[in-house]
């Protein structure tokens, strides 16, 4: 019998969801094409719909291999595999599919950030099909402290896990937590990294069947999600569906509807007939399930059975009656796990309607009018069909199919693609590049007419001859996608096509155009009516061309209604956008924007800012060049200090600077998002529209430019920032990219003037510390006036920190201690102790004055400076409180004992500071102090000769009395021990003979016992029949089951036995049920 938990199984439709990839076709929003597409010519379909499916069986599984839910030639079903809930929730939300499963945890995710889904069923309550398993010897929860356990982020696994420990009083901080997919959790418990899993079917039962990697031992079920359920925590795994999808296509969602509940209740009422546990219901159950995981040929219907018994599947009243204040409550509670898990940045909704909004039972309802649910599986109408030949196969690579690593392309008019042929999938771990001349001419222009990827794992990206991201498209959107054009650039910088290959590659003259395509290691493994995937590109030679977009629109025909890529701003001012409209901008957008300074000051005033706060984020650079992501060349920085020094200003939320933002240099702005919400939570307009212009150097910041505002003061035409306010023109009263501070030995840093430090701040301050003749820098003094940062408190899973790092040189650093605030008493730092360079993260508690030293990993050599970084991260939120941040004063620290000192650090009691070191106090009786000083210690020396002397003279008598202590201890211990030794035999011996049956354990079965007809005598049922005058039920039903140990009762249990015990009062002398009421009572017990 298989360890069991409950899981809650939601179906859900989604409302108002963006396109996937990188282009929409019609102005404004983001707009999936409504007119139907021709998907499989061969088949006939008009309307293929995308149905993403996390792995798991349920009763609906009848559908991918039979093609029970087409209705062809109208409507064909192509079933897509997803690797978790987060995935899936990622691609229905850009329009890459129109139906997914995914679990309650990931849909409150879509609830809270304003992804558009409904829940409009509940499939199943899952028994043991998730939970914890870890390798042997870490089943107690209290052993589970010092493991590290890896899970999905942000999935339902991850949320069981996380309650787990706060339920078992094990401190998440003890716990070392890896976020990885399921694929990865299985390499990862193969090699022995890891000890456990947090996950769920198939991931789970890998786990468990394989021995871990590096002890061999077999794993063990910590926890399932029933033990949670009854623990309170609610789960479920949930199907959603695009609420545009939905509001088009009604039918087809009431279709999934009728179907799922009509296939539960087919196994309900029969879950041990043949057709569930070895006929042809469990066969295309397998069939549908194995293809899933990418295996054609074996799979087994025996295992079928076992799967499909870890789940119950609820009836259509009980899915109607999830849309309550319960259903509300589990959502809810699931929200603010994810707030404290910092995977959200708003606060929850407190009220029960937006989750209840999310509840849709309008198509149960209709499905329970037409008695839908009563149908059987091979009735009319819509029996389940046998086996569809091109259903029973997964969509997988052949082997020699692919692209090269890098083509060079003369043709004036070229077409290329991925490699792939027919249906079969394209090869994973591609990474293809084609460099697209155009010696002739001078310019190319590129189409993608057919792209059917992964969303953001398997793109098309494309790059200007100088290495710029021109655009980028992923994913299954519907429409055209803008045109590229790129032209030949005559001082393109060299390394390009190396950069985008990762690797040699020959240096190419003119190029006008670089398209790399690149893949994952995961195959959707498609199956059902499967769809053409991979790509196909044309390029034709043309003559240079200038065409200028109007502020929103991108492509180089401007036919896209949003941002594209990395654009060449022209002109002295003007309007840079996200999208022309001012609803939703579009999802996975990577767009940026080149303004030249030439030789001045370029003023940005940002007139909107409607972002989804954390996740889309507007980032202003210092500098020209393009940064990672953007730009062939610009790579990640080796230290991640150093991008800070260009970044100037980062905005997200719909907060925007009253005041412009100010760069004395040319700029480079880039735009980011994800393709969840792609608009603030609670609404208004959305997107980035922001006025530029450009100012001649002779002017100067203040007054002509901009004003200081209430926070600054104007010195020499630049801003002085009160204490605690950022930027050119101090209008942000927190923190913002990087400060480098004068040469000074010490000074004061606050981290923001405001009651509250906003979330995702990434800040630095660089410090260079001079050094001084004769004395080298040991490290750094930090007095800690208020330490007031976000601390780790139940489930909050908080990463905002204080860094110290020691910067060698333009791309090297060596971290030396990161600050994290810890609330809980006796983990408290000591004060005024001088820490050693460490690479972790320590948690420390300072009040208000507390000063620590840091020390670097060598003394610096005598006069030499040294430069030090103060490094400030903050994550998505702050919980819900409010916390100030930090104001800390540092110094430097000399080597060789001397103590630094200046008006800010003053000397100790006694001592003078002179040259910035402290020194003893000198006065005019010095000499009188130090002869007096002499005779004191003349008097000193006699005082301790005797003390030496009657030190040791007691110091015999102790060895004397001290031996013969020890004797008389050493008796004691003996006699001590063995008492011990007979105490613990006795128990020993009890408690064997409590673990032992002193007399066998005798039960009935059930099913006997009701067919008994009356109370019999133990006797009776022990002897059974002995004569041919004994009824026929004694003759055929009365036997006892007998147990001879504890062991056989757990393995009766394990293999699903269930003991009930009954007891009742004698109602008679001679029977003790005379008119068998007691044994009524039990029966319908």
């Amino acid at each position: 019998m298989p360890h069991h938990s409950w899981r809650l199984v939601l179906v859900l439709a989604g409302a108002a969801a963006a396109t996937g990839g990188a282009a929409a076709a019609s102005d404004g929003a983001p707009a999936v094409d409504p007119a139907p597409r021709k998907v499989d010519g061969a088949r006939g379909c008009v309307e293929t719909i995308r149905f993403g499916v996390v792995d798991g069986i349920a009763p609906l599984s009848v559908a991918p291999a039979t093609a029970w839910l087409d209705d062809a030639p109208d409507l064909c079903f192509a079933w897509y595999r997803q690797p978790s809930g987060p995935v899936a929730l990622e691609k229905i939300s850009n329009g890459d599919l129109d139906f997914a499963t995914m679990g309650s945890v990931p849909f409150t995710t879509a609830i809270e950030r304003g992804a558009p889904v409904s829940a409009i069923g509940i499939l199943a309550i899952q028994l043991s099909a998730e939970g914890l398993a870890t390798r042997y010897g870490l089943q107690e929860p209290r052993s589970l402290r010092g493991s590290t356990i890896a899970t999905v982020r942000g999935s339902t696994s991850h949320y069981m896990f996380e309650a787990f420990l706060l339920e078992t009083g094990i401190d998440p901080r003890d716990v070392t937590l890896v976020f990885a997919a399921p694929k990865e959790i299985t390499r990862l418990w193969d090699a022995g990294a890891i000890d456990g899993a947090a996950c769920w079917t198939p991931t789970l039962d890998h786990v468990l069947a394989t021995p871990h990697g590096a002890t061999g031992t077999p794993a063990l079920v910590v926890y399932d999600a029933e033990t949670l359920r009854r623990w309170g925590y609610r789960t479920g795994v949930l199907l959603v569906a695009r609420d545009d999808f939905v509001a088009r296509l009604p039918d087809v969602a009431q279709r999934v509807v009728e179907r799922v509940v009509r296939a539960a209740y087919a196994y309900n009422t029969n879950p041990n007939s043949f057709d569930w546990t070895a006929g042809r219901y469990a066969d295309v159950v397998g069939r549908s399930f194995w293809l899933e995981l990418g295996n054609e040929t074996t799979f087994s219907r025996a295992a079928v059975a076992e799967i499909l018994t870890r789940n119950t599947w609820p009836g259509i009243l009980e899915q109607m009656g999830f849309r309550g204040t319960m259903g509300a409550a589990i959502l809810r509670r699931q929200a603010a796990f994810l707030f404290a898990q910092k995977d959200l940045a708003e606060t929850p909704y407190e009220d029960a309607a937006p989750y209840l909004d999310r509840i849709d039972i309008s198509f149960l309802s209709e499905a329970r009018l037409l008695q839908y649910e009563t149908i059987p599986l091979d009735a009319d109408p819509d029996p389940v069909p046998d086996f569809v030949p091109y259903a029973v196969r997964a969509q997988m690579p052949v082997p020699g199919e692919g692209c090269e690593s890098f083509t060079v392309l003369d043709d004036e008019n070229a077409t290329f693609d991925d490699g792939s042929t027919g249906e079969h999938a394209y090869a994973r771990n591609a990474n293809c590049v084609w460099a697209l001349r155009a010696p002739a001419t001078g310019c190319v222009v590129l189409e993608v007419p057919f792209l059917s990827s992964e969303a953001l794992r398997d793109r098309v990206d494309i790059f200007s001859a100088a290495g710029d991201l021109r655009a980028s498209f992923s994913g299954r959107r519907r429409g055209k996608r803008p045109t590229t054009v790129g032209c030949v650039v005559p001082d393109a910088p060299p390394g390009v096509a190396a950069a985008l290959v990762g690797g040699a590659a020959p240096n190419v003259d003119s190029v006008a155009l670089y398209v790399r395509w690149s893949t994952d290691d995961e195959d959707e493994l498609a199956m059902g009516a499967i769809e053409p995937v991979g790509f196909r590109a044309t390029a034709r030679a043309i003559e240079p061309q200038e065409r200028i977009c109007g502020p929103g629109r991108g492509g180089a025909l401007c036919d896209a209604p949003y941002c594209v890529g990395v654009v060449e701003v022209t002109g002295e001012g003007g309007v840079i956008k996200t999208q022309v409209a001012d609803d939703a901008y579009q999802p996975n957008s990577r767009c940026a924007w080149r303004i030249p300074a030439r030789g001045g000051r370029v003023v940005l005033d940002v007139a909107r800012l409607g972002l989804e706060r954390v996740r889309d984020v507007v980032t202003i650079y210092d500098g020209a060049a393009a940064t990672p992501g953007f730009g062939a060349l610009a790579q990640p920085v080796p230290f991640p200090v150093f991008e800070l020094l260009r970044r100037k200003y980062r905005m997200s939320g719909t907060h925007a600077p009253t005041v412009p933002l100010v760069v004395d240099n040319d700029v480079f702005v880039t735009f980011e998002s994800d393709g969840i919400a792609n608009r603030p939570r609670d609404g208004g307009p959305a997107g980035l529209e922001i006025r530029w212009r450009r100012d001649a150097a002779e002017s100067t910041l203040c007054p002509e430019v901009a004003s200081c505002g209430r926070n600054g003061r104007c010195e020499e035409g630049v801003c002085v920032c009160d204490t605690g306010y950022y930027g050119e023109t101090c209008a942000f009263d927190a923190c913002v990219g990087a400060a480098v501070s004068d040469l000074a030995p010490s000074g004061r840093i606050v981290s923001s003037a405001g009651v509250d430090y906003p979330p995702d701040m990434n800040c630095e301050w660089f410090l260079d510390i001079p050094g001084r003749e004769g004395e080298g820098i040991a490290g750094i003094r930090l007095r800690f006036d208020r330490f007031d940062i976000e601390s780790p408190e139940g489930q909050a899973a908080t990463t905002d920190r204080v860094a110290v790092v020691r910067l060698l040189g333009p791309d090297q650093g060596v971290p030396l201690v990161a600050f994290r605030r810890n609330v809980q008493p006796g983990l408290t730092s000591s004060v005024g102790v001088a820490y050693n360079p460490v690479t972790d993260e320590t948690s420390y508690t300072f009040d208000d004055g507390d000063t620590v030293e840091v020390l670097l990993p060598e003394p610096a050599p005598a006069g030499e400076t040294v430069r030090l970084a103060l490094a400030f991260a903050t994550d998505a939120n702050n919980h819900g409180v409010e916390y100030r941040g930090f104001d800390v004063t540092y110094g430097v620290r000399f080597h060789g004992g001397l103590v630094f000192c200046d008006e800010i650090w003053p000397c100790a009691d006694g001592e003078v500071c002179k040259q910035n070191g402290c020194v003893p106090e000198e006065s005019k009786s010095s000499r009188s102090r130090r002869s007096r000083r002499k005779l004191r210690q003349l008097r000193r020396g006699v005082a301790i000769a005797a003390l030496v002397f009657a030190c040791v003279m007691v110091l015999a008598l102790c060895v004397f009395f001290g031996v013969y202590a020890r004797r008389v201890v050493r008796t004691k211990d003996e006699l001590e021990t063995e008492r011990v030794r007979v105490v613990r035999d006795q128990v020993d011996s009890a408690r064997q003979w409590v673990e032992d049956f002193q007399a066998p354990f005798c039960v009935v079965a059930a099913d006997t016992f009701i067919a008994l007809g009356a109370l019999r005598p133990h006797e009776a049922l022990r002897d059974g029949p002995r004569d041919a005058d004994d009824d026929e039920c004694d003759k055929q039903h009365t036997r006892l089951e007998f147990y001879d140990s504890v062991d056989d009762v757990e393995r009766a249990r394990r293999g699903g036995a269930v003991f009930v015990f009954l007891s009742h009062q004698w109602l008679g002398h001679a029977h003790p049920d005379p008119a068998g009421i007691h044994y009524k009572a039990m029966c319908r017990a």
